[in-house]
């Protein structure tokens, strides 16, 4: 039986949690200048903000942790999602069901003003990308 590497420090997990934050901010920003502004009114621009936010978001934390095992912020800073039980990859409905925990703790985290974060959720986890080397000599290739 294979185990998945230590997750990652809470460092790295903020770290990435708030490139990821950015880039979907600008993603938002650039969707509402490149939709004709002026024609949408205040209501339009707010709607086309939050709808290319959403959008880049489940492209970045479903499509990439599926297909890359990392989001933009995650590749950026050099750490992988990885099946919590054995490190394998994440899975399209697991990632699916980790980007949907991560609206739900965010709200949580919000309301009790907690600092904790998604951790495992949907039996994943974050690692370290030099941690998977340990898996192979040329790199991680499950």
């Amino acid at each position: 039986m294979t185990v998945a590497p230590q997750e990652a420090g809470e460092g790295w997990l903020i770290l990435t949690t708030i490139t990821d934050l950015l880039v979907n901010l600008g993603i938002g920003f650039v969707g509402v200048l490149t939709v004709a502004p002026d024609s949408l009114g205040v209501p339009g621009q707010v709607l086309t903000f939050f709808g290319c936010a959403l959008a880049f978001s489940f492209a970045n934390h479903v499509l990439g942790m599926w297909l890359l095992r990392a989001s933009v912020g995650k590749l950026l800073w050099g750490l992988r999602v990885v099946r919590a039980a054995d490190g394998g990859r994440p899975g399209f409905w697991r990632s699916v069901g980790r980007w949907l925990m991560g609206y739900v703790a965010l709200v949580l985290m919000a309301v009790v003003e907690d600092g904790g974060g998604v951790g495992e959720a949907n039996g994943l986890r974050t690692v370290r990308r030099r941690d998977l080397r340990i898996y192979h000599p040329a790199g991680y290739r499950a």
